[in-house]
């Protein structure tokens, strides 16, 4: 499969699962209170540090390795299974410890069933590394879709019978259950009676450093939930996780889908630094076309889009959102870095420059906690400005990209998203002044940002548009050159 028919399907699973999931979590928020949230990100901030070490990076090693033999996948498999087992009983046993941090026993339990999980995915790691290296994005798309409806249902079962944060727990354990079983159903590769310790240490050093830095990003990414939780209870830990989620998955779901399409990519263009910052430019500005104008969409709106779609519940969250929505846009390309180490074999440099950025945001958060979780959004906001071009000047040096090159990729689509943000929060004011209904206005509003910011682009045609437009099926493309929209120049390549 080539690279825009494993984005195309990539797409199709990551913005279908994310439509699927949008939804599900607007029934959920309305049928659930803001301490069942935070109960489960409780548990989820010491779940989610146990399954670092799930994989200790090998299912990345298969996709980066020029050269993979059986013996090691199954080698690998095995391991992994083993791994599992363990850290299921590192999850019940560390329950009572995450209890008494957060002074709230009613995380125990919970801790302890989410650790389930790890028995339940590791089967499944192996054929997910697999399927994408071969770039068999079209089965990964079945798998991914399908896992969110079962999960998404069996939570919105269990939440319309009463049951609080349990809906949210085993509404994931199912998801994860049905993921496993379709990698497995899907893949054609099993693995064979096989355990070899030589072939597992060929991938060792790289998959530490990964791990490394996993448990350091992990720490960047996470403490602050942590300190929420410990400092200031399960209440504003769920307005911070809500806020968090409704920004940082959207914009992961655009970088992944990129992202996942473009490692294996980018590791055959490891050698050709040329082609490989041609080709990182251009998903950068693929990512950047999708997620500015949606961060800065979510900012302008998020008071009515709470107050509308979640509830009146939920409006505290939104001076969070207004602080983490020009963070989450600029993540959304500065992430994508990773994946620069990784092509290139330097796991070493990942590790390293995740230590100081973990470091960074912990000392933020500690001091910004003394002001409440909005303090705390501010000192994400602030240890990221400082982290985030040391992370990226790195990755930058090794393919030699220049920050011209960069800013000149980005400010085309900078300014026609702020442009049609500043047109829809004006729009919306006067639509509110003409006292039409919250949701109505709410509604036209969207309307009028999407075709604002579309006849922009459409107008100025950055490079973004064009490969995008390629992820669109044929007949598609045809209707849009017959009603006179050329969105494809058939010259030009990634």
């Amino acid at each position: 499969m080539d690279v825009y028919g494993g984005v195309r399907w990539s797409a199709i699973a990551a913005w279908g699962q994310q439509a699927i999931q949008f939804g599900i979590g607007i029934v959920l928020a309305r049928l659930l209170m803001p301490r069942d949230y935070g109960l489960l990100a409780m548990a989820t901030v010491f779940i989610g540090f146990i399954g670092i070490f799930k994989t200790m990076g090998f299912h990345t090693a298969i996709i980066q390795r020029r050269q993979i033999s059986d013996a090691l996948l199954s080698s690998l498999y095995y391991f992994i299974l083993a791994v599992a087992g363990l850290l299921t009983v590192v999850a019940v046993a560390a329950a009572p410890i995450a209890a008494w941090i957060y002074r709230e026993p009613r995380v125990m339990p919970v801790m302890a069933v989410l650790g389930i999980g790890f028995l339940l995915s590791a089967p499944g790691l192996m054929p997910f590394a697999v399927l994408s290296r071969q770039m068999r994005f079209g089965r990964l798309a079945v798998v991914e879709l399908t896992s969110v409806v079962i999960g998404g249902g069996v939570a919105i079962a269990l939440a319309v019978a009463g049951s609080g944060v349990w809906a949210l727990a085993i509404g994931s354990l199912a998801g994860t259950a049905a993921c496993t079983l379709l990698y497995q159903a899907l893949s054609q590769w099993r693995p064979r009676l096989i355990f070899r310790w030589a072939e597992i240490r060929t991938v060792f050093s790289f998959g530490a450093n990964l791990t490394g830095f996993g448990i350091f990003n992990y720490f960047a990414r996470n403490a602050d939930k942590f300190i929420i939780g410990a400092f200031l209870g399960l209440i504003p830990l769920g307005y911070y996780s809500l806020a968090y989620g409704i920004l940082l998955k959207p914009r992961d779901a655009v970088t992944s889908v990129l992202m996942r399409v473009l490692f294996p990519a980018f590791s055959r263009m490891q050698d050709d630094d040329e082609r490989l910052k041609a080709a990182y430019l251009r998903a950068c500005g693929a990512i950047a076309f999708v997620t500015f104008p949606m961060m800065l969409g979510l900012a302008v709106m998020a008071h009515p889009f709470v107050e509308v779609v979640l509830g009146e519940k939920w409006l505290p969250a939104v001076p969070l959102i207004w602080l983490l929505a020009p963070l989450g846009m600029i993540q959304s390309v500065s992430g994508t870095a990773g994946q620069i180490y990784l092509a290139k074999g330097r796991a070493d440099y990942y590790f390293r420059l995740g230590v100081l950025d973990g470091a960074l945001h912990v000392i933020g958060f500690l001091v910004g906690v003394g002001w409440g979780v909005f303090g705390v959004a501010v000192a994400y906001c602030i240890t990221s400005a400082i982290s985030i071009p040391i992370y990226f000047g790195f990755a930058a040096r090794l393919v030699g990209l220049r920050w011209q090159e960069l800013l000149k990729a980005f400010a085309p689509i900078a300014s026609s998203a702020s442009t049609m943000a500043l047109v829809v929060w004006v729009g919306h004011h006067a639509l509110e002044n003409m006292n039409l209904p919250d949701g109505l206005a709410l509604l036209a509003s969207i309307v009028l940002g999407v075709v604002l910011y579309g006849t922009i682009v459409l107008y100025t045609r950055p490079p973004a548009l064009q490969d995008l437009a390629r992820l669109m099926p044929e007949p598609w493309l045809r209707i849009a050159h017959y009603v006179g929209l050329n969105l494809v120049d058939h010259t030009s390549h990634v």
